[in-house]
């Protein structure tokens, strides 16, 4: 976002964030995690057709990415996401948008998904090595590796996830190979086929499939960072989501016909960790262990990501005179120093509330806080969809005939998602998510006019 004034004592580095780098940010959020975890959510919502219902998500994201890069291509910063929205509907809904954009940054990888971050690698500890390893202390650890790795520049933090991704992968593509070879003739294309007999609900299975591609835009932050931006980003965006739709396709497609179309919705919709319990059978239990370690890296990249773009976020909120100034400060690297700071205390924070909470339902806290950053990031996704429609209509310029069929479209992908956050009403613990992303709206609302009524001259009386 423009600012008002610069209040930091320095700038961010600017031009030294090649594609690749850019590509790391925004395919390290997610895709992995959702293959080791959500993909079994997607089989139990959907039965046999739960690869229709990820591609039928991933049509819509695709082409929610170009509506990203439309905005790309133009307008972004540092609160890239705030500058989207000003450029559609005003200063005021792009200051709250970046505003609710933050805070669904710290409701995930920067700093909610701290607690469940801890239990994986307790839980990876003892299941490989004997040793029960505190929860809290794995917690800290890849916390305090966020922070670090943030303060010494985004050059640093994209080049890890990118190692991190690129090694990480492997697993995942072998394993869904295996299903597919080992399945020989059973291979069918009925699993993308509304009429298979064994379907479930496709549209609560879509809805969920929707959430999956969330934070690929994250890689906008780094606008005032990256070489060339305005090429480098959109190619990055568009390239990301179709990279991680072919792969979320792909093993969808493997682990449905491995556990049969018949039981998929109970055998795989059961596992917490179906897939590494499938590449363990496929391929022996090296290729489990990769799985599940690549599974606690993937979470540490995300949450490295995650904070990534909160940092650029705050520090935009900040240089523009909309959070104190001392937020906008940047150190010798480049890197917003004391924001990086304030979102570790946010960490550290939800690490100590999580030892309030009873050891059996500490994993829970995934559930709450993706539902409640899934909520305020789809209303943002919202608000951009239907600003570029908007756009496109005020706009005198003449519009590529493909923009008016794949932007109405990429509004639709949001605003299912939106309806399927409150139908049907979530049960616990998703509720608390809900109900903490409704007080956060509240939150940013109040913030929005404490700002506005500062900014309103006041009249001398007469």
């Amino acid at each position: 976002m423009a600012g008002k004034a610069d209040s930091g004592s320095a700038r961010l580095r600017t031009g030294h964030l090649g594609l690749m780098q850019l590509v790391g940010q925004s395919f390290s959020i997610g895709p992995l995690i959702d293959i080791a975890l959500f993909l079994s959510i997607v089989a139990a919502l959907a039965g046999a057709i739960g690869p229709l219902a990820v591609t039928l998500a991933a049509v819509g994201m695709v082409a929610f990415s170009l509506v990203m890069a439309f905005y790309a291509s133009e307008t972004g910063g540092a609160g890239a996401m705030g500058d989207y929205m000003a450029r559609a509907w005003g200063q005021t809904a792009g200051t709250g948008a970046l505003g609710i954009y933050v805070l669904s940054l710290l409701f995930s990888g920067a700093a909610g998904f701290g607690i469940v971050v801890g239990e994986l690698i307790s839980r990876f500890s003892v299941l490989y090595f004997g040793v029960d390893f505190p929860w809290w202390s794995g917690a800290l650890l890849v916390c305090g590796a966020a922070w670090w790795l943030n303060v010494r520049g985004a050059s640093l933090a994209t080049k890890v996830q990118l190692v991190i991704v690129a090694v990480s992968v492997i697993p995942f593509l072998l394993t869904a190979a295996a299903a597919v070879i080992h399945a020989g003739p059973a291979n069918t294309w009925s699993v993308f086929s509304w009429s298979n007999p064994h379907r479930g609900d496709l549209f609560a299975a879509l809805l969920f499939c929707i959430l999956l591609f969330g934070g690929f835009e994250t890689v906008s932050s780094l606008a005032e960072e990256a070489r060339a931006p305005r090429r480098a980003i959109p190619i990055a965006l568009v390239g990301t989501v179709v990279g991680s739709a072919s792969l979320l396709v792909f093993c969808s497609y493997a682990g449905t016909i491995y556990y049969g179309p018949e039981h998929v919705a109970k055998s795989w919709g059961d596992a917490l960790d179906g897939f590494a319990v499938m590449g363990g059978e496929l391929l022996g239990p090296w290729a489990a262990f990769w799985i599940r370690l690549a599974l606690l890296v993937d979470f540490s990249a995300t949450c490295i990501g995650f904070t990534v773009a909160a940092l650029r976020g705050i520090y935009s909120l900040a240089r523009a005179g909309y959070l104190p100034g001392w937020l906008a400060v940047t150190n010798s690297r480049g890197a917003p120093s004391n924001a990086a700071m304030l979102v570790l205390g946010c960490a550290f924070s939800v690490v100590l509330a999580g030892l309030f909470i009873p050891s059996g339902d500490r994993f829970q806290t995934l559930f709450v806080a993706a539902t409640a950053q899934g909520l305020l990031l789809v209303l943002v996704y919202t608000g951009l969809a239907v600003g570029a429609v908007r756009l496109m209509v005020i706009s005198k310029a003449a519009q590529p005939w493909w923009r008016w069929i794949v932007f109405p479209l990429a509004t639709v992908v949001p605003g299912l998602a939106l309806y399927g956050s409150f139908v049907p009403f979530p049960a616990l613990p998703e509720r608390i998510g809900l109900y903490t992303a409704i007080a956060a709206l509240a939150l940013v609302a109040m913030w929005l006019w404490v700002i506005r009524s500062r900014q309103t001259p006041r009249v001398a009386p007469e």
